[in-house]
């Protein structure tokens, strides 16, 4: 039989505190314990105390480091098991503007207590003091739509595919293809970065070349992302080569080289280019509803630590959020941070033309909208892929079902045909 230590601090129960000397953080829990006294107990894990009142843990030092328990909601009880919602606050004296540190405080033991059998952080909310600490993003929404020329739709961007293997020159066609056809947008898979076959100095010089062809032949301009991602203290020789040959945006898989990878890349005075984070791996603590972190935390801290595009996962695609939860993604990123500036939320995974409706309605016009295999495997090639998304658009925009749409317009014909239209 397993005992849970724990002595009980009242004083680490508050009725009322200084919000902008705390960061509130949000769980839901699953334990046999008392939840008032789960409560508790994360709070005092998560900052001054332990299992035990320890010799140096005053009520002075109680008072002014110990996280206080603000809220405790019950949600009910089976087989032993109570489950409910706790609101904790956390002085960020504790830990500063440092992003490891907050994680390490807002989520740090508290998944390992064996007593608590699920816990899940749902939400981080910051105080404006707290926010000052950050640049957050130097572009935004509103710079990423400037520097392309876009007013009042979405962006338009593809994947390319095959998501490795192509060397430089063949990459360099594909993009060429899909910008001709009318993407705004162009980013690495996030499988390549910097690999043997395709270093990013040979592979941005080419496919840079090839976009001002594009851009030069069809009037508008084209973002490329390259991926940057590697070992920490080798992102910014990636950065600098990439920047050198031209490219016009970076992305870094943020979730496996880390927040402050991110941080470190967005606020480089060298860095003045918009950077696209992507977050493969995040699903590993974000899928399960009941442990883990929420992908709405994900969500802020990207924006945090400066990402300008930051993927909220896909509206009616293949992925496993909800429509629902997918447009409280993109909202974490608009709403009000401070003085922040709002992130661009990215849709992406299994879109295609006939998802454009469905992005537009949920997401509005404050996006981008990604297609790798729907522009990819159209049935007349990547530039008529990019053609049909486009055609798609303006028909969403001008109020004209798809299907009418298409009648005059092949390229949104053929892609139709082939994989439909999903009105929900």
């Amino acid at each position: 039989m397993r005992v849970f230590y724990w002595q009980v601090e009242r004083m680490r129960f508050a009725e009322s505190i200084d919000e902008e000397k705390f960061v509130i953080a949000t769980y839901y829990l699953e334990t046999p314990m008392e939840l008032e006294k789960a409560a508790e107990a994360l709070a005092a894990e998560q900052s001054t105390g332990t299992w035990v009142r320890v010799a140096f843990e005053s009520d002075e030092l109680i008072a002014k480091y110990s996280a206080r328990v603000l809220e405790v909601e019950r949600l009910g009880e089976s087989n032993g098991i109570n489950r409910g919602r706790l609101r904790l606050a956390f002085p960020h004296g504790n830990f500063g503007a440092c992003l490891p540190m907050l994680l390490t405080t807002t989520a740090g033991n508290l998944f390992e207590m064996g007593e608590f059998r699920n816990i899940k952080l749902l939400d981080l909310e910051f105080p404006e003091s707290y926010l000052k600490s950050f640049k957050g993003p130097k572009f935004g929404i509103r710079g990423c739509m400037k520097a392309l020329g876009i007013r009042d739709r979405p962006m338009i961007g593809t994947i390319i595919k095959p998501c490795v293997g192509l060397p430089p020159k063949k990459f360099a066609e594909a993009c060429y293809l899909a910008a001709k056809g009318g993407v705004d947008f162009i980013k690495d898979d996030e499988l390549i970065a910097n690999p043997a076959y395709s270093p990013i100095e040979e592979r941005v010089s080419a496919t840079m070349e090839m976009l001002d062809r594009a851009d030069e032949e069809k009037g508008e301009k084209t973002m490329y992302a390259v991926n940057i991602t590697d070992e920490v203290d080798r992102m910014m020789d990636n950065a600098d080569a990439a920047l050198e040959n031209g490219a016009n945006c970076l992305m870094v898989n943020f979730i496996t080289a880390g927040f402050s990878a991110l941080r470190m890349v967005c606020e480089d005075p060298s860095v003045n280019v918009p950077v696209h984070c992507h977050r493969d791996m995040f699903a590993a603590f974000t899928r399960s509803e009941v442990h883990g972190i929420s992908t709405v935390v994900v969500s802020k801290l990207a924006r945090l630590a400066g990402g300008d595009q930051v993927h909220v996962g896909a509206i009616l695609g293949k992925l496993y959020e909800s429509v629902e939860q997918v447009v409280e993604n993109a909202e974490v990123l608009k709403a009000r941070m401070g003085s922040l500036r709002r992130a661009l939320p990215v849709s992406s995974g299994g879109q295609h033309p006939g998802k454009i409706p469905a992005n537009i309605r949920y997401l509005g016009k404050e996006v981008l909208i990604l297609a790798g295999g729907g522009i990819h495997a159209h049935p007349a090639g990547p530039e008529a892929g990019a053609r049909a998304m486009r055609q798609a658009t303006e028909a969403v925009l001008a109020g004209v079902p798809l299907e009418e749409y298409a009648k005059e317009h092949e390229e949104l014909r053929q892609a139709i045909e082939k994989w439909g239209v999903y009105e929900r």
